[in-house]
C-alpha cells in the first residue's frame, strides 16, 4: 500500500464511544457540572453572553449583496442571482439565513474559528452551506507535500456522533476567524485570553447565589450564650428568641437571660465594593469584544448624544473590520475565478444600521434628491416602495450648475 494510502486511511479512520475522561470534557463544555463554578460553561457569566449575544445577533440581521464595480457605472447592485436565496434566505434546508449567520459568528467568539463546508452542485456552483462545529474540527498544514500540494491547508473534522473523520481541502471551507491571530491560519477565542476575568464574573455570581441560598442577606443576630455547642441547645435558643421577637409584644424587645449575649451582625456587599469591582470588570470585558457600555447596560454617564457617539464608534471600529473579514472570505470562497475578475464582490448592506425617525428621513432623501445625488427610484427602493415608471433620471434644483457653466448664464444671445 503506498504512504498516501495510508495516511488518508488514518485520517478517514474511525474510531467508538468516548472514555471517562473525554465524556468529562464533554459535559463540562456543556456546564453540567453546577456545584464547581470554575467548571461551569464560560456562557453563565453575564456580560460574556451579553457580547456574545449583541455580536451575533447584529451578524444575523444583515443582508448580503452582490455588486460589480465597472468603469463606467461605478458600484452596482446584482439582482436576481442565485447566490442571494443561499446567503439571504436559506443556506441549508435545515437553518434560516438569520439562525445561520448569528450561529457562525457565535461559534467563531466562543472558539475562536467557525467553518462553514460549502456544497457545491455538478456545475461546482454552491447550493448549501453547512456550519462545521468548531471544536471538532482542526487544521492541518501538508508542510511535506504528502498529500499532493506542498505546504497545502486541509481541514479535518473529527464527527463527534459516529467518530468519522472527514478532509476538506482549503477552497471547500469557509474559514472565519476572530481578530486575535498569532500565525493567520486560526483564530484565538477572547475566552481563552481573558480566562481570569470571565472566572472573576463566574465566581461573583455563585457568591451571590451561596449566599441567598443560606439565606445570608440582611441583619443577624449573634447570640453567646455560656456552655457547649450543641444541636438540641442551639435550635431551643434560637427557637424561644425568634418566637419571643415574634409574638410577644411589639417584638422590639427581647430578653435574654443572664450571661447570654447578643450582637448584630450585618453584612453588607456595599462596604467591600462588590458592586463597583462588578462594574469595572464587566466594562473591561465588553471592551475585549469592543462592545460600549450602553450595551451591557451600564448608563452611569450616559445621555443621548453620549449614546449616539457609542454606536457610531461601535459601527467604525468593531462592526466595519468584521464585515470586512467576512466579504473578503465569503467573496474569495464562494465567486467563481471569472466573477472576480469581472469585478464581482459580495458585500454587506450597512444601511440597516442606521434606521432614521420619519423626520430626519425625509430630510436627508430630500437632500439628495435635490443635490442629484439619488434618483427617485433609489430613494423609493431604501423605503420598501415599488419603482415607479421615469424614476431613474436624476432630477434636483434647478438653481444647481455644472462646473464647466459657470458664467455662461450672464452671457448674451447665447454667446
Amino acid at each position: 500500500m503506498k504512504i498516501i494510502d495510508k495516511i488518508k486511511g488514518m485520517i478517514k479512520g474511525e474510531r467508538s464511544g468516548y472514555s471517562l475522561e473525554e465524556l468529562g470534557e464533554v459535559l463540562c463544555k456543556y456546564g453540567i457540572d453546577v456545584e464547581n463554578v470554575d467548571k461551569s460553561s464560560d456562557l453563565s457569566e453575564t456580560i460574556y453572553y451579553i457580547c456574545l449575544k449583541h455580536l451575533a445577533e447584529t451578524i444575523s440581521k444583515m443582508p448580503w449583496e452582490l455588486r460589480v464595480l465597472t468603469e463606467k457605472k461605478g458600484k452596482e447592485r446584482i439582482i436576481n442571482h442565485k447566490i442571494d436565496n443561499i446567503l439571504n434566505l436559506r443556506p441549508n434546508p435545515y437553518m434560516t439565513a438569520t439562525t445561520f449567520w448569528g450561529t457562525v459568528e457565535l461559534n467563531k467568539l466562543h472558539h475562536g474559528n467557525a467553518y462553514i463546508y460549502i456544497e457545491a452542485d455538478k456545475n461546482g456552483f454552491p447550493k448549501h452551506l453547512w456550519l462545521l462545529p468548531s471544536n471538532e474540527v482542526r487544521i492541518w498544514i501538508d508542510n511535506k507535500g504528502i498529500l499532493g500540494s506542498l505546504n497545502a491547508i486541509w481541514f479535518v473534522w473529527t464527527d463527534g456522533r459516529t467518530g468519522k473523520r472527514y478532509t476538506f481541502e482549503m477552497d471547500e471551507i469557509i474559514h472565519l476567524k476572530t481578530h486575535v491571530s498569532f500565525d493567520g491560519l486560526s483564530g484565538v477565542a477572547i475566552r481563552e485570553i481573558l480566562k481570569t476575568q470571565i472566572s472573576s464574573g463566574k465566581n461573583s455570581i455563585g457568591f451571590l447565589n451561596k449566599l441567598y441560598k443560606s439565606n445570608m442577606f440582611g441583619s443577624k443576630v449573634l447570640v453567646h450564650y455560656p456552655g457547649e455547642l450543641e444541636k438540641g441547645k442551639e435550635q431551643k435558643i434560637a427557637a424561644n428568641l425568634e418566637r419571643y421577637s415574634a409574638t410577644q409584644g411589639s417584638g422590639k424587645f427581647i430578653p435574654v437571660p443572664a450571661g447570654f449575649q447578643a450582637q448584630l451582625l450585618d453584612m453588607k456587599l456595599a462596604d467591600a465594593q462588590f458592586f463597583e469591582n462588578n462594574r469595572v470588570s464587566a466594562l473591561q470585558l465588553a471592551a475585549a469584544f469592543g462592545i460600549k457600555p450602553n450595551v451591557i447596560n451600564d448608563y452611569t454617564k450616559s445621555s443621548y448624544s453620549n449614546s449616539e457617539t457609542q454606536q457610531i464608534d461601535f459601527y467604525v471600529n468593531t462592526l466595519q473590520p468584521l464585515f470586512k473579514a467576512y466579504e473578503q472570505e465569503l467573496t474569495y470562497k464562494i465567486l467563481t475565478p471569472r466573477e472576480l475578475e469581472q469585478g464581482y464582490k459580495l458585500e454587506i448592506n450597512e444601511k440597516i444600521l442606521f434606521k432614521m425617525d420619519n423626520k430626519t428621513q425625509a430630510e436627508v432623501y430630500g437632500k439628495y434628491l435635490s443635490n442629484f445625488a439619488m434618483t427617485p427610484n433609489e430613494v423609493r427602493e431604501d423605503l420598501n416602495l415599488p419603482y415607479m415608471e421615469g424614476g431613474d433620471t436624476l432630477v434636483g434644483n434647478g438653481s444647481t450648475i455644472n462646473l464647466e457653466n459657470i458664467g455662461n448664464q450672464y452671457k448674451r444671445g447665447g454667446e
